[in-house]
């Protein structure tokens, strides 16, 4: 083989990989980071290349027929088909995305990708049926003056360029806040929404331009081999580029692009070297399939995180102090200076709008304002009333416990608070506003966030990143500003709220573990993770869910303590616990539950000997 050969080899190979290098990009921004697994993503880049050619290539010579065979620049062609795909993806996410998610959110888009794969093969005059579109050849050249020897190497730089163009838009928003807010939803979308991500809106964004790169790629892929048609829109396409970014590392651009490199530049290319078998012409391109498929096989068993496993980002946090071997310091100080009253010796009796002042030796507050009412709320699933007409109010500034026997309706009454459950009829009056029915994240952006019985961490990202995000900060998390802003990746971070995560780091213990994947800490380093992002937040009301489940006495302390300085800092708690003994330690008020409703409250002490109570709850015996 002759050195001219080889140059042409090498200048092929490096244009396909910069081609399809931008394809896996898109779809790894698709699936990598937002978690989407989208069966309709080779149609975003089939509908590029098509739009390419009829945009830039005249009306065909009959009988061939398709639409437009307009004359534009190639760049001017580039552009259209990327907004195509990009007008396209729209349309599919905004059906797709609005309630499905997993396999039904993959049918779909497999069901979109397949109504255009008909409507292109079928339909003639749109893209000449199975014919496809062809004839442009080496768009620029005449206007740059290339000749068509010197072409191939011009594209291949011009295709690299792109590539290199992508990669770095990408690698801004991968540690930006918009990027990490996109991960946040692949790790755990309800968590998301509890900290003010409209989870519908990010994913929309995420998918839009997604399909907006892969309609890139196609057009680049058109000008590249001249023509399209269906034969070369076919579902292994879409198999090879999850293959490429499975081997590389899922969510990690470098790790992507080896990915590609190892897929399409090695293990394909590797192939055609083999001879070809006498009367047995598609022996090759098989083995060539089976050779990535085996590949693929091998990386899931032995090393399902690819090459690369997804990046971890190393924030600088300077004058980090050593991890405090007590409690933190500022929850320590909080609970020098704030005194939460023991309701079983002190507290007076009480109708829930009379609350002991919350600061030691202050005067009390007879009847501070209500930052929460519910009135009549109720929510039935079928025939069961998992709440039914339930009332109560929690008076602004303090700790209110939420108490009652399994199946009471506590955990549906604060999805129906907070917003992840829509309740049947009542009201729920957040300072004088009603959110009742109002999505999670609008309930979380007016100052009000809960968490869950099980710790809901992001367990892909770092402890401080999970601190970051919980920060919710529309102005910073856009598209644009990530893309166009001061600062790469996390460096784009503020510095003030760096400042401020690493203060809270150390208050809650968790130094050492600023950089560890919060997926990776015990239960009990899960909860104070969970604490930590609320004060990251700043709520006017905390809904804290069973914050005690699996939690030994000296962690629970610790969030005693958490709990006093959040009321001492102005905000208002609710309890929702089956530890009697923690309840009384930190509620100054207590709300039971029983059979969807509320039957007392009152301070605990008064709940002793109140008969109701004894009856669902309690027991004969009261031990607490």
């Amino acid at each position: 083989m002759t050195l001219q050969f080889w140059s042409q080899y090498i200048i092929t190979i490096f244009t396909e990989g910069a081609i399809f290098g931008i394809a896996a990009l898109g779809l790894n921004l698709i699936w990598g980071w937002a978690g989407d697994f989208d069966l309709a993503f080779y149609g975003y880049v089939a509908l590029g290349a098509y739009m390419t050619i009829v945009l830039t290539v005249g009306q065909p010579i009959a009988p061939a027929q398709y639409i437009f065979g307009l004359q534009l620049p190639y760049p001017l062609a580039m552009l259209g088909a990327t907004l195509a795909a990009a007008v396209m993806g729209l349309v599919v996410g905004l059906i797709a995305l609005r309630n499905l998610r997993g396999i039904y959110f993959s049918i779909v888009t497999l069901g979109a990708v397949y109504v255009l794969y008909v409507l292109a093969s079928q339909y003639v005059p749109l893209f000449d049926g199975y014919n496809g579109v062809f004839g442009l050849i080496n768009p620029m050249a005449d206007v740059l003056g290339i000749s068509f020897n010197d072409y191939p190497a011009f594209f291949m730089v011009f295709c690299l360029v792109i590539f290199a163009g992508i990669v770095l838009i990408l690698v801004r928003l991968s540690g930006s806040k918009f990027g990490l807010a996109l991960r946040s939803l692949r790790e755990d979308e309800r968590a998301a929404a509890a900290f003010g991500r409209n989870i519908y809106m990010l994913k929309l964004k995420a998918y839009v331009l997604g399909a907006a790169i892969g309609g890139l790629a196609g057009s680049l892929f058109a000008a590249y081999v001249t023509a399209f048609n269906p034969s070369a829109w076919s579902p292994i396409e879409a198999i090879v580029l999850y293959s490429a970014i499975l081997v590389g590392g899922k969510g990690n651009i470098r790790g992507v692009i080896f990915g590609v490199v190892i897929i399409f530049m090695v293990v394909q290319e590797s192939t055609r070297f083999l001879p070809d078998i006498p009367g047995h012409p598609s022996v090759i391109p098989s083995l060539r399939l089976i050779t990535i498929g085996l590949v693929l096989v091998l990386f899931l068993f032995f090393r399902p995180q690819g090459l690369f496993p997804e990046r971890r980002y190393h924030y600088h946090l300077p004058h980090v102090q050593p991890e405090p071997e007590t409690a933190p310091p500022a929850a320590t100080e909080a609970a020098a200076t704030v005194a939460v009253p023991d309701v079983a010796t002190t507290a007076p009796a009480m109708a829930p709008a009379a609350v002991p002042a919350v600061v030691a030796n202050a005067a009390p507050i007879e009847s501070p304002p209500d930052i929460l009412v519910l009135e009549g709320l109720s929510k039935h699933f079928g025939g069961v009333a998992a709440v039914d007409g339930c009332s109560f109010r929690v008076p602004k500034g303090t700790v209110t416990g939420l108490i009652g026997p399994n199946g009471a309706g506590k955990s549906t009454a604060i999805d129906l608070i907070s917003g992840f459950k829509r309740s049947d009829t009542g009201t729920v009056t957040f300072e004088g506003t009603e959110i009742q029915n109002l999505p999670p994240h609008e309930i979380s952006r007016l100052g009000l966030i809960r968490t869950f019985q099980t710790p809901r961490e992001w367990p892909g990202l770092t402890v401080l990143e999970n601190i970051l995000l919980a920060k919710f900060e529309p102005d910073q998390e856009t598209l644009l500003r990530s893309m166009l802003g001061p600062g790469i990746g996390h460096h784009s971070v503020a510095e003030a709220d760096l400042a401020r995560a690493r203060a809270i780091i150390e208050e809650f213990g968790l130094t050492k573990l600023a950089n560890e994947l919060a997926g990776n800490l015990s239960g009990g380093q899960k909860r104070l993770v969970e604490f930590a992002r609320i004060r990251m937040a700043e709520p006017k009301l905390i809904i804290l869910d069973e914050p005690m489940g699996g939690v030994n006495p000296v962690l629970g302390e610790r969030m005693a303590r958490a709990i006093e300085a959040f009321v001492a800092s102005g905000t208002t708690v609710i309890v929702v616990e089956h530890n009697l003994p923690f309840i009384e330690r930190v509620a100054h008020q207590v709300v039971v539950m029983a059979q969807g409703a509320v039957i007392a409250a009152g301070p605990f002490e008064s709940l002793r000997s109140n008969q109701s109570v004894i009856d669902a709850y309690l027991g004969d015996e009261v031990t607490v």
